[in-house]
């Protein structure tokens, strides 16, 4: 009787023992897949990583190098020292009368003498220039007329100078707008509050409004232009910084859309050239609409998005990353004098290098975005005004998001334009290499005829 009732027991027994098999073989693959998700999740967010107010910051950890490497240049790198005035001012003699530790008197002749050169700047005080500006009557006009003086701007209290240091000081050199008038007080004795220095920076902004139009002409007919965005603030309203760079001119604009219809609109339907960005795709959308001109994503952005694949694909990103650089040091070694031969070699050897069957989806779509871009890649291999990376535009953004962080982006919409004006009028003059106090003036009275 036992039996009988033993063996349907054991027999669900069995069955709740495979069961639970099962569950167990489940939990364990839940249990990998969940691993395998933290360690991706470790790695795109590290331990030097903390949050502070609800903000991502970095935590840099102590590097100490194992050796200590000796200060100054290295080795068969040339020597920089300043030079020597071109020209001496003054000169002077020091002598001494008193013994500087007994304070006696018996001193000898001069036993030696040695000479130094001193630069040093004069700090003048502020002059006030009263003007009687003149009126005639021009009987072919009919109409009162009277000159145009080069001193200062229209309706200024201020010398065209002193305008073009506050936009440098607050432009170039990203000072806080209350820190300006206590620079100059201190150094000269300049009275200036802090509304006189916006009012400063608008009246400048308005004046180099030709040349700021006609930067935009010649931005849309360069051969080659690099464009980038980076994040800005109105007022606390999110918007967008962007910068179109060439060789020789920088144009700026914010607006509160980071889609194609900004640059759209800054560079007209049908620009020129060739444009040089890190794939993001409003320049794509650009390109369709404009006549899909001749693209050149930055390899920069590509070496680097090979190099997150190696750091957590594993092997299979490590290909990819190998094959993208040797690929680009191919490229480099034509010095801008390919040709189209050239480039689909270059062409062929990446895609066989590089085009199998990966585990990784993330591997197998970045090798399918390749093949898709294959005539945004080597521009630059044939074209000397083209360059491989899209860096000209990174670092023109730098200096503007250095002065997000210290003043918060633009308090007003007028101050959005004011600022986009003024810095691709500082930038640009920079690029030239120039300074805006000493080449303004030239600029202003070019560019108003």
């Amino acid at each position: 009787m036992s039996e009988n009732h033993s063996d349907p027991e054991i027999e669900r027994l069995r069955k709740e023992n495979e069961e639970l098999r099962k569950k167990l073989e489940e939990l364990r693959k839940e249990k990998e897949r969940i691993e395998k998700e933290y360690e991706k999740y470790k790695m795109m967010h590290p331990e030097t990583t903390g949050v502070k107010h609800g903000k991502p910051y970095i935590i840099k950890l102590p590097t100490l190098p194992k050796v200590r490497k000796k200060p100054g240049a290295r080795v068969g790198h040339r020597p920089a020292f300043r030079r020597m005035p071109a020209v001496i001012t003054s000169v002077q003699t020091i002598d001494i009368c008193a013994c500087p530790k007994c304070g006696g008197h018996n001193l000898s002749e001069t036993q030696d003498e040695h000479e130094r050169t001193v630069e040093d700047i004069v700090i003048e005080k502020p002059i006030a220039i009263h003007q009687i500006i003149k009126r005639r009557y021009c009987r072919d006009c009919k109409c009162l007329v009277s000159g145009k003086g080069i001193l200062a701007l229209p309706k200024a209290r201020f010398s065209l100078r002193i305008m073009l240091i506050v936009t440098y000081l607050k432009i170039g050199l990203r000072l806080p707008r209350h820190s300006i008038p206590q620079l100059l007080n201190s150094l000269f004795g300049l009275k200036m509050s802090d509304g006189e220095v916006s009012r400063i920076l608008s009246q400048v902004a308005v004046a180099f409004g030709p040349f700021y139009d006609q930067l935009v002409e010649d931005i849309r007919n360069a051969p080659a232009r690099h464009m980038d965005e980076t994040s800005w603030r109105i007022d606390g309203t999110n918007a967008w910084l962007w910068a179109f760079v060439t060789k020789g001119e920088a144009l700026f604009t914010i607006a509160t859309s980071r889609g194609h219809e900004v640059p759209l609109k800054v560079l007209g339907e049908h620009p020129k050239g060739v444009d040089v960005h890190d794939r993001f795709s409003a320049y794509n959308t650009l390109a369709r609409l404009t006549g899909k001109r001749p693209q050149q994503v930055c390899w920069a952005h590509l070496i680097q998005d090979s190099k997150e694949l190696a750091q957590f694909y594993g092997e299979e990103g490590d290909v990819i990353q190998c094959v993208m650089k040797k690929t680009y040091v191919r490229a480099c070694a034509f010095d801008h004098k390919g040709t189209d031969e050239d480039i689909d070699e270059l062409y062929r050897l990446m895609i066989n290098d590089i085009d199998r069957q990966y585990k990784s989806s993330h591997c197998n779509k970045f090798v399918k975005g390749l093949k898709k871009a294959k005539e945004s890649l080597f521009q630059f291999v044939k074209n000397p005004d083209v360059e491989g990376t899209n860096n000209r535009a990174e670092r023109a953004l730098r200096h503007s998001v250095v002065a997000r962080k210290i003043s918060g982006g633009s308090r007003s919409e007028f101050g959005a334009r004011v600022y986009e004006k003024l810095m691709s009028v500082v930038h640009t003059i920079h690029l030239r290499g120039q300074n805006i106090i000493e080449h303004g003036p030239a600029i202003l009275l070019t560019s108003h005829g």
